[in-house]
């Protein structure tokens, strides 16, 4: 009789599991939040410098840092107990889109402007890489769009 009881252990046990999945998740939002004062510090040599690959690289930098700031929202929303949402992802891949559509074009003008005009044979590789990021956004927005704003996707 005095053995603690079956449902106390769970309870216990239950606990311990929630507070080391709350410490894991704020260690990761701290590693996310450093990973993007890494990034704009490595940017700034190139704010100095302005050059046009340098502009590019910042660009790209300043992007990353975005996509990066939108996968905290995910971890911060758990912490406060809120309910899952797919809209931080929808965000997070239309702006990975974004920057990969940048990111082709400039390097698509940078090597035409070193190479001349690019012949079909080269040239149909980037629209179709340029095209099939276009598409993604599109689907993304659409979805965005038919997605209740403050709604939840789901509860967990």
């Amino acid at each position: 009789m005095e053995a603690k009881p079956y449902g106390l252990n769970v309870k216990l046990l239950r606990r311990l599991v929630i507070i080391a999945d709350d410490i894991i998740h704020f260690l990761v939002a701290i590693v996310l939040l450093l990973c993007s004062f890494l990034l704009l510090f490595k940017t700034l040599p190139n704010l100095l410098h302005p050059q046009t690959l340098s502009i590019l690289h910042v660009l790209n930098d300043v992007l990353l840092v975005l996509i990066v700031m939108e996968l905290l929202w995910p971890v911060v929303r758990f912490l406060r107990r809120d309910p899952f949402s797919l809209n931080p992802f929808l965000y997070i891949g239309m702006i990975s889109s974004t920057r990969r559509i940048l990111l082709i074009e400039a390097e698509h003008s940078m090597l035409s402007r070193l190479n001349g005009s690019g012949d079909w044979t080269t040239l149909w590789p980037v629209l179709a890489e340029l095209g099939a990021n276009v598409l993604i956004i599109l689907v993304l927005a659409v979805a965005l769009r038919i997605l209740p704003k403050d709604q939840p996707a789901s509860k967990t």
